[in-house]
């Protein structure tokens, strides 16, 4: 993720990342895990169902403040993603978007949203050095997404 003018990234020699498996990212708080066709056609085949099935089993359409609606996973009483249960079920199948957390464009902003982001994530600043190329890799996957919207 370059600056505007070109000023290296804040994590040009790396950030320390290891999932710790708390969860948190998970559930406890309302969150929105938005699907892109790939990640549907992933989760379906994952769960052995169509893509149409899977949406009426396994998501909702959350709506945005401009009106736009998106494909959503669904969450259990709690606020618990639908496919967390001492650990993801889905994780060979996971949605990119949990894939490459924490390597997101508002916690990969700045030094400052890396470190307000490590207040809830235990793992951030924990583990390996993960090199700039592949938080790279990562933030291109994320940003590159194409979620599913639905037009009324």
């Amino acid at each position: 993720m370059e600056a505007a003018d070109d000023r290296r990234p804040f994590y040009s020699d790396g950030l320390h990342f290891q999932c710790q498996r708390c969860s948190f990212c998970c559930n406890g708080f309302p969150g929105v895990v938005l699907l892109s066709e790939d990640d549907l056609k992933r989760l379906s085949e994952w769960a052995d169902v169509t893509p149409e099935q899977f949406i009426l089993l396994y998501c909702r359409w959350v709506e945005d403040d401009s009106g736009v609606k998106y494909l959503s996973l669904r969450e259990k009483h709690g606020n618990e993603c639908i496919f967390w249960s001492e650990g993801c079920g889905a994780y060979e199948a996971r949605p990119v978007q949990c894939s490459t957390y924490p390597f997101w464009t508002a916690v990969l902003k700045d030094e400052t949203s890396w470190k307000n982001e490590s207040c809830h994530c235990p793992g951030i600043n924990k583990g390996p050095l993960r090199s700039r190329e592949e938080i790279d890799a990562q933030f291109a996957l994320y940003k590159n997404r194409r979620p599913i919207t639905k037009q009324d």
